[in-house]
């Protein structure tokens, strides 16, 4: 029987692509879950595709009028598919949670 480090070894050694899904550890874990919206900032991502912005506007309303949020950022990414500038995510973290939707 062939360990996995020697079966992805022989295969690079073969100049192949090893497509299959690896089951490696997440680097990052979700946030706890929040007890209570009231007095916190939200922070809305938007990814610029069609509909995106008019979902979060919603949800950010709805959070603020219904569920004691006090304030907001809202950003928008330059293109849908690219992950956001390392600028917006310094902006993002500075919220006590963040939203984003996709589009379309």
């Amino acid at each position: 029987m062939i360990g996995n480090t020697d079966l992805s070894a022989r295969i690079a050694a073969l100049g192949l692509v090893d497509p299959t899904d690896r089951q490696e550890e997440p680097e990052r874990r979700p946030a706890a879950p929040l007890e209570t919206l009231e007095g916190l900032k939200g922070g809305f991502l938007d990814n610029r595709k069609g509909n995106a912005d008019v979902i979060l506007e919603a949800i950010r309303s709805k959070l603020s009028d219904g569920y004691g949020m006090t304030d907001s950022l809202v950003r928008s990414k330059w293109v849908f598919s690219a992950p956001a500038a390392p600028e917006i995510i310094d902006e993002l973290a500075e919220c006590d949670f963040v939203v984003t939707a996709v589009g379309d």
